[in-house]
């Protein structure tokens, strides 16, 4: 489904703070899209850090 407008309320959460929560991953994802293209091309380069930090992105994305 596109639009749930009930979304924040089956989240329990407010708007500001799903929007602040919801920013920061989508920058850390794309920090780490960005890291794993820099490995791609130089695979000496963020060896472990774009598998650890989508691992953690996982994680807490599953507590929520």
């Amino acid at each position: 489904m596109i639009f749930n407008f009930q979304h924040l309320k089956k989240a329990d959460i407010g708007y500001f703070f799903h929007g602040i929560r919801v920013i920061k991953i989508s920058l850390i994802l794309i920090a780490l899209g960005i890291m794993g293209i820099i490995h791609g091309l130089l695979p000496f380069i963020f060896v472990e850090t774009v598998s650890n930090g989508v691992k953690k992105v996982s994680d807490e994305m599953s507590h929520l």
